[in-house]
């Protein structure tokens, strides 16, 4: 099996509060066993911030309407539900939001406390239709995890109303398993990631933070298996040391020893290269294009093969 300190994560995309990395390359197997937990922690083991309970002035009980408002009580309760919140306090916190005449009431309008950030003020609570309407709510936001589901028995003084609240700052998680190789090694798995944020949390961080829970939970195992916790915490410590060495490129010159001939390339590329002196990818580091259409045999055909495959292992060809 090949060693987990040779796997890599390339950020292939990042727009916004979208991204696409590339884990590779993995054992055969373990693209769909990485990847599956991995989305599990990352939809349901991340903090965020929402709305557990609201309490608006005019009604007792979420069956309710408001003069003026075009939307009914339960629906302004479920676009709350939709609001997301980076929240730097574990405290809960109470917010007003207090709305006077004609318009719409979005997110933007809660007047927030210190420490607590509405990620998608443009949500629209509710629309106001009289001049002399008014919506007067006082929001209770926390900081949670996962999915948070209110008891019937847990509802508290008249006229204050609980809501289920989704923490979660992911929004969603999918994922592709393709084939992968590193150098003749054919049988390997590539995962790749598309994830998408609240914005309270980069893509990236989110799988960082992911990535880290995962580890946590392997070692709280390990310890209950009887491993010590000095060395289980000195096991981590070791792939710490030999993802920061894979980073700073030590791998750089099993890279360059990699034949030639052996490489998943067309016999006539093969031989253009080996008759140029071209003996392993070490030697094509620097080359320039000009260098290679001039090897003998070797036409646009042979060079894109090459430029495609060395693009793989991040070796740039000089297009001089």
């Amino acid at each position: 099996m090949m060693d987990f300190k040779d796997i890599t994560v390339k950020i292939k995309e990042e727009k916004d509060s979208s991204g696409v990395y590339e884990l590779s390359p993995l054992p055969r197997g373990y693209g769909n066993t990485l990847a599956n937990s991995l989305r599990r922690v990352l939809l349901s083991s991340l903090p965020g911030g929402g709305i557990t309970q609201v309490k608006i002035a005019g009604i007792d009980h979420e069956y309710s309407t408001l003069p003026g408002i075009k939307e009914d009580v339960l629906e302004i309760l479920m676009n709350l539900k939709t609001l997301n919140f980076k929240m730097e306090t574990e405290e809960p916190q109470i917010c007003k939001l207090n709305y006077k005449g004609e318009g719409v009431v979005k997110g933007s309008d809660i007047k927030l406390t210190g420490g607590i950030e509405v990620m998608n003020p443009d949500q629209v609570i509710a629309t106001l239709t009289d001049k002399s309407s008014e919506l007067d709510i006082e929001l209770q936001i926390e900081r949670g995890v996962g999915y948070k589901e209110v008891k019937k028995d847990e509802r508290k003084e008249k006229g204050v109303i609980q809501l289920d609240a989704d923490f979660s700052p992911v929004l969603n998680v999918t994922y592709e398993v393709l084939q992968a190789r590193k150098g003749q090694q054919m049988n390997l798995d590539s995962v790749f990631f598309t994830i998408t944020t609240d914005g309270s949390i980069t893509p990236v961080d989110a799988l960082l933070k992911a990535s880290e829970i995962l580890q946590d939970f392997a070692g709280k195992v390990m310890i209950a298996l009887g491993v010590p916790i000095d060395e289980v915490k000195q096991k981590a410590e070791e792939a710490r040391t030999a993802e920061e060495k894979e980073e700073e490129g030590d791998s750089g010159d099993e890279l360059d020893n990699w034949k030639i001939e052996d490489l998943q390339l067309s016999k006539r590329s093969k031989t253009g290269l080996l008759s140029g002196g071209y003996k392993t990818i070490g030697d094509l580091r620097g080359v320039t294009r000009a260098e290679l259409l001039g090897l003998p045999g070797f036409g646009n055909k042979s060079f894109n093969e090459i430029y495609e495959l060395l693009k793989e292992y991040n070796i740039e060809i000089d297009g001089e």
